[in-house]
């Protein structure tokens, strides 16, 4: 389910109207990817919730805030509290049709009257008591940023930058000067060329080339017929800036009556043209699909749903997000305790990226000793050619400098020891750079199982795993929580791998740790078994017993949405699955359980695909 740009023009409209010029009362990290504001304005309290989850990221209002928050006080919650706590909501915009929320945020460093007590403590640490509704406050709430004009050096200004963008979702701070100051996600020149960083500028993503959908018109829209693209919807989103798949269904189904349509010359191009000017623009309608045996929402748009079936009426597109969210990401223990985890192992993978790029560096100085070996070669050849008190010897058009008070002999020699130490320490170079690359490997399979982990077992196990590989700190101080862990330890060793049957009848296992993987791989399968797994991508391992016999093609399929569901590309549309026989797959000698290499008969691709039954 995609936050798309529509539904945040949604939600900047909504806070617009409710939280601009508000004062923030009170801040909060719920998890290291989410941020939580109180904020006073018009006389009451809103709580806003921002999200940069891979999956759910997400902006907009909530009934209540969270319970509780991230155990220490990170960079980002301090300087939170430095810029924005305190302060006024002082623009709210969002850049035509992106992803893109910016929340200006102004300020007061000067004395303000002291406020009057409230029904709740005042904590320093998170929050501060509400202001009466003076006259100063009500003038500062209907435009903060007049009074920073008029006396600029008493305020301090900032910027909240949310970009809801599934797995590049981010929430920066930026302070004066464009400068970032923190952000949920540090993302370094080595993971993309936008680097998001404390004290680097801040920088806009990459804009798109596309149609404004606000503009469409009939024979525009009719000019699509000559693209490469087969159906009206994967038309529509390639084409049309901030319209995703869901917008396009949407315009489809009002236009042609399904979502689905493929183009051809007999569309009704104006009727589609006006569907998606219709979408593009207010009045909002929120609303959210829910499912009839379960009565659970599977979709939320800001417009009315005439796609799906079951589709409710919401007061607010904040409201239909949060019904939405809640069923799928409630802010509780253990999944605070995953986020902790992945915030754990990113500052691993940070250290052994580290690691890799220095021994690379001095793999390369390395590499510059070759000419010592000649050298020493070239004055052994020409040894008798050398006069005394040369200083140098031209071969082949080569300088080779000599020392005029030593022996050919002796300068020959010492190249050769020179030599012979760099090459030793190369080799020792190349030990260390491939141990490095395989402790990554092991931490991005492990990293990349923990995404998908909804269980609190399984987080427990994926952390258990990651602690004895050493990416993680041991949490054990002493024997009595030594015992605990060794007991907890074999508890979840018992904890067995995902056991499902295909539609055909053919068992399919699928392993959901490291430790799993390798059970699955050597234990479960055996040589006839077809085994699956993403291409170039951490993720699960998994087995489909043949038990000799040929595999229909839609229990492939089936196996490997699964691979593709428990791995780290599970957002994609579509992932590229390898499938080999099991006897085909190898164990990395002295390598985390679970890594293999393996020859691959063929490759399909596929939609992930979550478990069943």
């Amino acid at each position: 389910m995609y936050f798309d740009a529509l539904t945040l023009a949604a939600v900047a409209d909504e806070l617009r109207t409710t939280i601009l010029g508000g004062r923030i009362q009170r801040v909060l990290l719920p998890t290291n990817l989410s941020i939580y504001l109180e904020v006073y304005a018009q006389r009451r309290r809103y709580h806003l919730i921002a999200s940069a989850h891979p999956q759910f990221a997400r902006v907009h209002l909530s009934t209540a805030r969270p319970s509780r928050g991230v155990e220490q006080a990170t960079p980002l919650l301090l300087l939170l509290r430095k810029y924005v706590l305190g302060g006024r909501i002082a623009k709210i915009e969002q850049p035509t049709l992106e992803r893109l929320l910016f929340l200006s945020i102004v300020k007061d460093l000067g004395p303000r009257n002291q406020a009057a007590p409230t029904d709740e403590p005042a904590n320093p640490a998170e929050g501060l008591p509400e202001l009466a509704e003076d006259a100063e406050n009500a003038a500062d709430e209907a435009d903060p940023l007049a009074r920073v004009a008029a006396d600029p050096e008493r305020f301090v200004c900032s910027e909240l930058v949310i970009e809801p963008m599934e797995r590049r979702s981010n929430i920066i701070l930026v302070g004066d000067g464009n400068v970032v100051l923190e952000s949920v996600k540090r993302v370094t020149p080595r993971m993309s060329q936008r680097v998001i960083l404390p004290n680097h500028p801040y920088e806009l993503p990459p804009a798109q080339d596309k149609r404004d959908p606000r503009n469409a018109t009939g024979p525009g829209i009719a000019a699509l017929i000559s693209t490469s693209e087969k159906t009206l919807v994967k038309a529509l989103v390639a084409a049309y800036q901030g319209v995703s798949p869901q917008v396009a269904r949407e315009v489809a189904q009002r236009a042609v009556g399904n979502p689905q349509a493929r183009l051809h010359d007999d569309l009704p191009w104006d009727s589609i043209a006006a569907c998606l000017r219709a979408l593009s623009t207010n009045p909002w309608e929120p609303s959210l699909a829910c499912s009839g045996d379960t009565g659970q929402p599977h979709a939320y748009a800001p417009y009315w749903l005439t796609q799906l079936p079951g589709a409710q009426p919401q007061t607010s597109i904040s409201a239909a997000l949060e019904t939405y969210y809640a069923a799928r990401e409630q802010i509780t223990d253990h999944r605070q305790r995953r986020d902790a985890i992945e915030q754990q192992l990113e500052t691993s993978r940070e250290r052994l990226q580290h690691q890799l790029a220095q021994i690379m560096r001095e793999l390369e100085r390395t590499t510059d000793v070759e000419y010592l070996r000649w050298e020493g070669e070239m004055i052994f050849a020409f040894l008798h050619g050398i006069a005394p008190g040369q200083t140098s010897l031209d071969v082949e058009g080569k300088a080779i400098a000599l020392d005029p008070g030593r022996s050919s002999v002796e300068q020959a020699q010492e190249r050769f020891n020179t030599y012979t130490r760099a090459r030793s320490g190369r080799e020792t170079l190349q030990t260390r750079r491939q141990q490095t690359e395989v402790q990554l490997a092991g931490l991005e399979q492990i990293a990349a199982l923990l995404t998908v982990a909804t269980e609190r077992e399984q987080i427990d196990q994926l952390a258990l795993e990651a602690a004895e590989q050493g990416y993680l700190p041991s949490t054990a101080q002493n024997e009595r929580q030594k015992k605990q862990q060794a007991v907890a330890r074999k508890r979840l060793a018992r904890r067995k791998p995902l056991h499902l049957v295909s539609s055909d009848g053919y068992d399919i296992y699928v392993g959901r740790s490291a430790a799993q993987n390798a059970e699955v791989t050597f234990k479960v399968g055996r040589p006839d078994d077809l085994w699956l797994h993403v291409r170039a991508i951490p993720g699960a391992h998994v087995i489909i017993r043949s038990g000799g016999r040929e595999v229909p093609e839609q229990t492939v399929r089936e196996a490997a949405g699964l691979a593709a569901y428990f791995s780290k590309a599970h957002t994609e549309a579509m992932v590229d699955v390898e499938i080999s026989h099991r006897r085909h797959v190898r164990k990395i000698p002295g390598a985390a359980p679970g890594l293999v290499t393996y020859r691959a008969e063929r490759t399909i691709r596929v939609p992930p695909l979550p478990p069943w039954g």
